[in-house]
């Protein structure tokens, strides 16, 4: 049933994908300027072209080492906040402050104090990540731990389980759903905030990223470029949802009875 469910799924995805292309092809024919909304062959042209070169794989690759740097780091100052603040409840005061206050703030926002702080180029992309994704990482893990059921806590206990081993056979599994969209979260916005980040910071950093690949294809005023751009973020995305999250979720929280 899963795998029937999982074609079906694609096939009505791919259906709309092909709609979404028809009707561009069809705008484009029959309304739209070629140098403002250049047709679908004409863009697909211009991908191949960069693909091929391997300048859309290096600027993807250098994007990503952002983005994983950013994540890492986030998941690592996540791990640290939420355990003192899970042990000591003047801790958590602050962090229930700082996620009030850090979580709905705009990266972009922060990029003038990320210049005269810490300065351009990969350090100060990197530096807006960790700030775009801490927060999402940060307040779902402390939810999710807050909200295990005080009797799932009893039961590993009564079987024998203490400290560690209570953690990683009862808390994680059962705050796993929100770990999860936590990192979902913090994914989506590394992306918004490395590839702004790029535009801003890529005359300085030998014209690198995904971001500055669209920049600098706005400045020749070439949409199929700015266009191959934004489909390689959606394909990463794409791939990155359907071959890594759906694969943990259905071998975790779906298998577990915790999520359909």
């Amino acid at each position: 049933m899963g795998s029937i469910s999982f074609i079906k799924r694609t096939v009505y995805q791919a259906l709309f994908v092909l709609l979404v292309l028809g009707i561009w092809a069809f705008i484009v024919r029959e309304q739209a300027s070629e140098m403002t909304m250049p047709p679908p062959w004409e863009v697909g042209k211009v991908f191949l072209k960069f693909f091929i070169s391997g300048e859309l794989l290096y600027k993807l690759y250098y994007t990503v080492i952002a983005i994983v740097v950013g994540l890492l780091a986030s998941i690592l100052i996540a791990t640290i906040m939420t355990t003192l603040a899970l042990l000591y409840t003047r801790a958590a005061y602050i962090v229930e402050l700082l996620t009030t206050i850090m979580h709905p703030m705009p990266s972009v926002a922060m990029i003038p104090l990320v210049i005269v702080w810490i300065g351009i180029g990969f350090q100060g992309v990197a530096a807006l990540t960790i700030n775009s994704c801490l927060w999402p990482i940060l307040l779902n893990s402390y939810t999710g731990f807050r909200a295990v059921h005080v009797t799932y806590m009893e039961v590993g206990r009564n079987v024998g389980l203490r400290k560690f081993k209570l953690i990683l056979s009862v808390m994680i599994p059962s705050a796993l759903p929100y770990l999860l969209a936590g990192l979902k979260v913090a994914w989506a916005r590394s992306w918004r905030t490395v590839v702004a980040a790029e535009m801003v910071f890529g005359t300085t950093s030998a014209s690198e990223g995904i971001g500055w690949f669209i920049f600098e294809a706005l400045q020749y005023v070439n949409f199929s470029q700015i266009l191959s751009g934004v489909f390689v973020i959606i394909i990463f995305g794409i791939l990155m949802e359907r071959g890594v999250f759906e694969t943990i979720e259905k071998r975790t929280v779906i298998r577990w009875g915790m999520s359909k």
